[in-house]
């Protein structure tokens, strides 16, 4: 009886730190997964919009900038997206879901800087 208590124990200990170590842990993606969804999601953009900025071109770099957490499973990624002529700063938002990280919406701030200032009067 001793000895499957002891048995019983041990389960429960083990299976408690398993869930603190697992609850505790991917908050952020690393950045090869969000490099992965950025480079991956691009090039399907690519060829549902042809005659966009980011049109039937491939993505050949992603460079990751920062990784901010915006809440938990929500996280804003600043990302270089370099293309085979263009470079293009983008920020992507990426949510954990049941089954991994998965884009969730992206903002073009390369656009927005490249314009000239109003004159003031």
């Amino acid at each position: 009886m001793k000895q499957l208590r002891r048995i019983f124990l041990v389960m429960v200990l083990g299976l408690t730190l398993t869930m603190l170590v697992a609850g505790c842990a991917g908050r952020l993606p690393s950045n090869s997964k969000s490099t992965s969804l950025i480079r991956k999601y691009f090039n399907k953009y690519a060829k549902k919009y042809p005659e966009s900025t980011f049109g039937a071109k491939k993505v050949a770099n992603v460079e990751i900038l920062s990784t901010d957490e915006i809440h938990k499973h929500l996280v804003s990624v600043l990302a270089f997206v370099t293309m085979s002529s263009d470079v293009h700063k983008v920020r992507v938002s990426i949510e954990k879901g049941p089954f991994g990280w998965r884009y969730v919406d992206w903002e073009n701030l390369s656009s927005a800087e490249d314009q000239p200032a109003s004159p003031e009067q």
